[in-house]
């Protein structure tokens, strides 16, 4: 997928961005203003100055909790997020203190409980809030001496809004990864159609050049065979004249073979099998064919099939000065072909060097498959792919 320009790159990154990764400057400055606005609250409180100096104090280390700590779980993707049990000790243990040292600090829950259930999740972010609300609920009942009744309304309201919120940020978070997931999806599936459009441009462009070479070069080739036989036909045999035929003849040969390369795949609603057996029947030389297993559709595998079968023949037609060629098919799990010649084998740098080579090995790669070449007594190139590839 071409994404060079400006407006396409910018489209695919907004719309594969995570909402709340977006939010999370606003959640930092949302934190610090409550923050400061609890420690001023706290520092004009009517508390005794030790208590109110030690709750700020604890304020400002779960401040840098949050910064070392917290922040970074916050904007984790992983689960359970990495050091949250670390925080969660830190809000216990700075949180519950400080509000039972100064009430007014209860007032930074504000900023905790979203944090909290994005962090930990409903269910444990609900648990952990019923315990920060356990020191400014109770210190607050306690002092002002409230009824059973009372008590039992109070804590039962507390811990409904809790769970309200925690429900709430948790269908939240559901959602977003829903979404995320459907745009990862829609990602994918525009990148399978951008490569089978490329695929069906690459193929067309294959056919249009094959149809040209088959339409100027070959023609030519012919025509200059049909001339050099004419001349011989008057004047009667001349070396020259013999070994202009000859050479028109192998030149007609190798432009056939490499129309033949580029040309589509001749499946054309037929199947797999019976387009391997036209291509073997048409070919230059025996070829023997063997299908193991019962044939089935393989989707796109067949072209691919089809593609290294083509080109490991036209290789054969050109390199090998083979007398024949063996084509075997495995319908199985995974799927096997192997084309082998009893040619004269190859020299090991030409297979590094050899484009129709490469060419193979990156198509069956790309259907997820294993593509291997072998020399020796003649050559023999295997292919594996998954059936569900």
């Amino acid at each position: 997928m071409d994404t060079r320009g400006t407006g396409d790159m910018a489209e695919p990154v907004a719309r594969a961005e995570n909402v709340w990764r977006r939010s999370y400057p606003l959640w930092d400055a949302y934190f610090a203003m409550v923050l400061v606005g609890t420690i001023a609250a706290t520092a004009a409180d009517s508390a005794p100055p030790g208590r109110r100096g030690a709750a700020i104090a604890l304020l400002v280390l779960l401040s840098v909790a949050y910064a070392a700590i917290g922040r970074p779980a916050l904007r984790s993707p992983e689960v359970p997020r990495p050091g949250c049990r670390i925080y969660a000790v830190a809000l216990v243990c700075m949180f519950v203190p400080a509000t039972l040292l100064a009430p007014v600090t209860a007032t930074g829950l504000a900023a905790l409980a979203p944090q909290v259930y994005m962090i930990f999740g409903a269910a444990r972010g609900f648990a952990l809030m019923l315990v920060l609300l356990a020191g400014p609920v109770g210190r607050g009942l306690a002092q002002s001496g409230a009824g059973t009744a009372a008590t039992a309304v109070i804590v039962a309201a507390g811990i409904a809004c809790s769970g309200l919120l925690a429900v709430f940020i948790g269908r939240m978070g559901h959602q977003n990864h829903e979404r995320m997931r459907l745009i990862e999806e829609l990602d994918r599936t525009r990148g399978e159609l951008a490569e089978v459009s490329r695929e069906a441009g690459v193929l067309a462009e294959r056919e249009r050049l094959a149809r040209d070479i088959h339409d100027t070069i070959a023609q030519g080739f012919t025509s200059i065979t049909m001339l050099v036989q004419a001349a011989e036909a008057e004047v009667g045999r001349n070396r020259h004249l013999e070994l202009a035929l000859r050479a028109a003849r192998e030149n007609l040969a190798e432009t056939r073979g490499l129309v033949a390369a580029l040309a589509p795949p001749a499946l054309d609603g037929s199947s797999l099998v019976e387009a391997l057996r036209r291509m073997a029947r048409d070919f230059d030389l025996p070829v023997d064919l063997a299908v193991e297993g019962e044939p089935r559709p393989l989707d796109a595998v067949e072209v691919v099939l089809l593609r290294v079968t083509q080109e490991a023949l036209a290789n054969v037609r050109k390199h090998a000065a083979a007398t024949g060629v063996r084509v075997r098919l495995e319908y199985g799990e995974p799927v096997r072909l192997s084309v082998a010649d009893d040619g004269r084998g190859f020299a090991p740098e030409e297979v590094e060097r050899g484009f129709g080579l490469r060419g193979m090995r990156s198509r069956v790669e790309q259907a997820g498959g294993t593509f291997t070449v072998a020399g020796g007594d003649g050559t023999r190139v295997e292919v594996e792919i998954p059936c569900s590839a």
